[in-house]
This record gives structure tokens, sequence and C-alpha cells, in this order.
């Protein structure tokens, strides 16, 4: 008997994407198998019908630009998408549609229907084992409610928790690696106090000589979790067990990460948060008056440049942390005394900087010169609003390689910046919902109770810091005498994560409000 194939179809995926041409191809492979089972009776006709109409259904319901977001969004997906001939009947019976299958609810499903999960259950073993690979990123809310007061009221099978997650977590905006089970202890470099003494040299001169400074930093492995003793009685209600794995425990855990993240004292088994790095200053320190500053015999030489329209100053020592554009002024300038006054650089290397548009006269002495720095940015914005203060500190912070790509608040922080007006009373906009996160100037917002209102932290979380899943989240049911005895089981919840830091510098953490003063116009 002939066996129908996808050419018998007429399916045509030229010029379509190639996420969209594999679903449709896979989808139609499905309907094959449907057919030809049918045919050699292993289905009835009946069955058929309901089958080619379900994923009929499902094909219709799918129009280009939905299949475009299906490959973007998640490509575990597709892969699902491979069985929908076997389990859409299942799948059906449970409430699940289409939009609404993710990586971590097929893993939770995968979970409550496995044979070593019944087994336990059913009181079979004292271990579950563990079940690993679950992730809050991409999860489906769950709206709905159990509509009864007791265990033994029938139920629904939607729920809602009292514990909500947060919408972004500090491992959602950081660069998430998978650790190596051989090494749980990573080293890494950090590098400082560079010397980057580049100059023109003659044909035959002898080129100056640069330096930096690095040290090896080495951090190990941290365990993190919780557990949560449970009656046996609740195991009989799938959706209660399903609204705690979901909600409360994996909630605790990234609640505990981003409080190590952020300000972990690295003592015991805490992580070193980024707060607590050396390196890590306000903004508005770093934009202050003398951000910079240099005693008698720090000025090693001025001398005249482009025919003494210019002038160059010569440090004794390399000064790293200015920056171009920032604003020097020296006192104890006895020839030369413009430079007594406020003026901009240009930075030639980390020894030299050049003054434009001041006259080169002799300076007869440096010895007891002194110099302050301060950034671009102090006192340049006129009555700044909470959306200049956060745009500032991007900018200040934006420097070589390192971008800042989030800003941590508090909530009451981010309400405040939700409610500025105009002076008509209209509301500016600050904040902006985007893919159900809020943003502020393009970057988004981690919204925590570990900072305080009022404080910030922005920064690289993509290049200057990284965390290593050593171990990823896991869910493991356990048993032993004292719970039996309680008529209990456990549900353990578990990680170990390795969290280097390799460019303290690239973050910031400060107070709002002394940051916008730093940036006021007088």
């Amino acid at each position: 008997m002939k066996k129908f194939t996808v050419a018998d179809f007429g399916i045509k995926t030229e010029g379509m994407p190639q996420e969209q041409a594999k679903f449709l191809i896979n989808m139609t492979e499905k309907m094959c198998d449907v057919v030809n089972k049918a045919m050699e009776g292993v289905i009835s006709p009946e069955d058929l019908e309901k089958k080619m109409k379900s994923l009929n259904d499902k094909l219709n319901g799918y129009d280009d630009e939905k299949f475009k977001q299906l490959a973007k969004d998640n490509e575990e997906l597709i892969k699902t998408v491979k069985g929908l001939g076997e389990t859409i009947d299942k799948l059906k019976s449970k409430g699940i549609g289409m939009e609404v299958i993710n990586k971590f609810d097929e893993k939770l499903n995968e979970m409550l229907d496995s044979e070593k999960f019944k087994e336990f259950a059913s009181g079979n073993c004292r271990k579950s084992g563990v079940f690993e690979g679950f992730c809050l990123k991409d999860i489906v809310s769950m709206t709905d409610n159990y509509s009864g007061d007791h265990l033994i009221t029938q139920q629904q099978n939607r729920v809602v928790s009292q514990v909500s997650n947060k919408r972004i977590h500090m491992r959602d905006v950081l660069n998430t690696l998978e650790g190596d089970p051989k090494y749980p202890n990573l080293a890494f470099t950090q590098v400082y106090e560079f010397d980057r003494n580049a100059r023109y040299v003659t044909e035959n001169g002898r080129l100056p000589e640069s330096s930096f400074k690095a040290k090896e930093v080495q951090t190990g492995t941290k365990r993190l979790g919780i557990h949560l003793p449970i009656s046996k009685r609740m195991l009989k209600s799938r959706v209660f067990i399903r609204s705690f794995i979901l909600k409360m425990l994996p909630e605790a855990v990234y609640q505990a990460e981003d409080w190590n993240i952020l300000f972990g004292d690295g003592n015991g088994e805490n992580l070193l948060g980024i707060a607590n790095h050396k390196g890590v200053y306000p903004v508005e320190t770093i934009i202050s008056e003398d951000y910079v500053s240099g005693s008698a015999g720090s000025v090693k030489s001025v001398s005249g440049y482009n025919s003494n329209k210019d002038t160059v100053v010569e440090f004794t020592n390399p000064q790293d942390q200015i920056l171009d554009g920032m604003t020097i002024t020296f006192t104890g300038a006895t020839g030369l005394t413009a430079l007594n006054s406020a003026n901009q650089l240009v930075k030639i290397n980390d020894r030299q900087i050049l003054l434009k548009g001041v006259a080169y006269t002799e300076e007869t002495s440096t010895s007891s010169m002194t110099f302050k720095v301060s950034h671009g940015a102090f006192k340049s914005v006129e009555e700044p609003n909470s959306l200049d203060v956060v745009k500032t500190g991007f900018a200040v912070m934006t420097y070589a390689q390192y971008t800042p790509n989030a800003i941590a608040l508090n909530p009451i922080t981010v309400n405040a910046m939700e409610s500025e007006k105009d002076t008509t009373g209209r509301n500016l906009g600050i904040i902006q919902m985007i893919g159900g996160v809020k943003y502020i100037a393009g970057r988004p917002i981690i919204e925590t109770n570990n900072i305080l209102p009022g404080k910030y932290l922005i920064g690289d979380f993509n290049i200057a810091a990284n965390l290593v899943d050593y171990t990823l989240l896991t869910l493991e049911w356990a048993e032993d005498v004292e719970s039996k005895l309680k008529n209990e089981i456990v549900l353990i919840a578990q990680e170990e994560v390795i969290f280097p830091v390799y460019m303290p510098w690239a973050f910031a953490y400060g107070d709002l409000a002394a940051l916008k003063e730093a940036i006021t116009k007088s």
C-alpha cells in the first residue's frame, strides 16, 4: 500500500526562512504519519478525523509573523512540534495550548509524569533523584486561581501564587556561562595601573616603555539552596505542587542569588558582590571636582606645541584615569598663569595632556605645581530630571570596551521616576515597558528590594562580570525517617555558581540625589 510523504501534500517552502520551512515540513511529516498509521489500521477513522482536525486547527492558527516570532523566541518549541502528532491529545486534555509550551514547563511536566516521581509519590522509594535544567527565563505567567479552600475541594487545573516573580533578575543581564565539572575554582587576571606611554620617535630613536600591573584572582564554587517540607496530601494536588515549584522555591533561590551578586561580602560561602569590589565608585565621585589630583612634584614638565599656540603638560607618574574632555586646573604656575584657570584637556597618552588654545610661555619651575581634574559631566545639565541623571550615569560609565547594559533600582525609586511630571502636570514618561520589562534610557531596569530607595547600581554586566553555572538550579524530592513520621516529604532546590568580576571599574554604585546635585549647573 502506498505511504503518503511530504511531497504528496504539495508543500512549497521556497523563499521561506529556514525555521519556518523546517516547521511546516515537520508538521506535514506528522500528518503523513497519522494518515499512514490509519491506513494500516492502527487508529480508527474517527480518531483519524479528530487528529487531522486538531492538527489543521493548529496550522491555521499560525500566520507568517507568528512563525517568525516562534523561531525567534523559543527554538526549543521547534523540537517540541516534531512530536506533535503523538502528543497533541495529551496537551489538549491538560488545557495547555501551543502558546504556553516552554522550556521550564516542559521540564516540569516531564518530572511530574516521570516514573521515578510516581514511584516516589506512591511511597515506593525514599528519594526521587535530581531533576535538572530549571530556569525562570521564558516562563509563562499563570493567572487563574485554585478555587478551593481545602485540598479535598474540587480543583481547576489553574493556579495563582501570592509570591510574584520579579520581572528580571541579575542573572538575566549577566553573561551566564556553563561551568566545567572538572574545575570547581576559576582563576582569572585583573589588569590595573596602566602606563600607555606611546610617542613618536626618530628613525633610530628609542621607543618609550609602557607598563601595566596584573594580578591573578581566584574564586570558587558557592552552593545556594533551600528546602521545603510538604505534606504528602499535597502530592495529590498537582496544581498546588506546580504553583510552589514555579513560584516559591526558584524565586527564593534567585532572590538570595541577587543579593549575593550585588552585596555579598565574600566571607564563608558568600559571593564577593559587585558593590564590595575595590574600584567600584559612585558616578558622583568619578565626576566630582577633584576626581584626580596631584600634589607638588606631580608635574614633570610644561612645553610648547604647534608653534607655542598650545601647551603640553607631562606628569611625573602615569595618570590612566584622566580621559579626553575632562577639565584640569593647576595651582602654583608662575610663568604660564593661564594654567591656574580651568582648561579642557586632550589626552595624548597616560603621561601627557594637550591644552588647546593655551599659548605657551616659559614656565620656570614645576616643582611646586599641583593640579585637580574634574569630569566633563560635572555641573553640565540644566535642571536635570531622573532620566537626565540616569543617562549621565550611563554616559560616564561608557569607556574603552565597556558600556552599561542595565541599572538596578529599588521598586520605590522606579515608582517615583514613573510619577515625575512636567510643569503642566503631564507625565514625563521616563520609564517605558518593553516586553514586560521596565526600561530607562534604553536599558532594562532590575527592580530589586536589595537596592535601597534612592540608590543605583549600573555597569557592564555583559563583559565586566560573568555568572558561571557550575550546577544548574535543580529540584529534588527526598524523604527520611523524620519526615516519614510526620507524613511529609521534602522538596529541595539548589544550585552551585561561580561569580568572577573581571573589571570592577566598569560598575558604579551610588546615590541618585548626589549624582543629580553633581551634574546640575550652578
